[in-house]
């Protein structure tokens, strides 16, 4: 009994060597046949092909619609492929672009990408307008002398 501390001596005692691996405090023990800890607990099912490196089967929340923010979008590009000549996508890719900021937030880049494109074919088809109704008045009101 000679490498006993004596009362108060807290110290190691001579000889003594720390184990190499301290499990860590908290965590749950390995059961065994499962070195890496991938099995589920008691009463939960695996998931359809595993779980890897011992996170959840998780699979998160399936994607949020974006129908109205394709569809600006879409008409949008509408605008420049018919020249500006119809109104009708200018309207439709403001309007739904609006609407897709309202009603869908997980679109929200393709919606102000259909109203800015609106926008833009409305302004585009105001400045043609205005051009053809001054030229036109303008051809009217020259008098060629007849």
């Amino acid at each position: 009994m000679t490498n006993q501390p004596a009362p108060g001596d807290e110290g190691t005692p001579q000889g003594y060597q720390p184990p190499s691996y301290i499990p860590p405090q908290g965590s749950p023990p390995v059961p065994p046949g499962d070195p890496y800890g991938q099995l589920p607990e008691y009463g939960q099912q695996p998931g359809p092909y595993g779980t890897a490196y011992g996170q959840s089967s998780y699979y998160g929340m399936p994607p949020e619609p974006k129908g109205l923010s394709i569809a600006s979008l879409c008409c949008g590009i509408a605008v420049f492929l018919g020249l500006g000549l119809f109104i009708l996508p200018q309207i439709a890719a403001v309007v739904l672009g609006h609407l897709a900021l309202l009603r869908e937030p997980a679109g929200r880049g393709l919606a102000i990408a259909g109203l800015v494109l609106g926008y833009i074919g409305l302004a585009l088809t105001a400045i043609v307008l205005t051009f053809a109704v001054v030229a036109i008045f303008a051809a009217a009101n020259a008098g060629y002398g007849y």
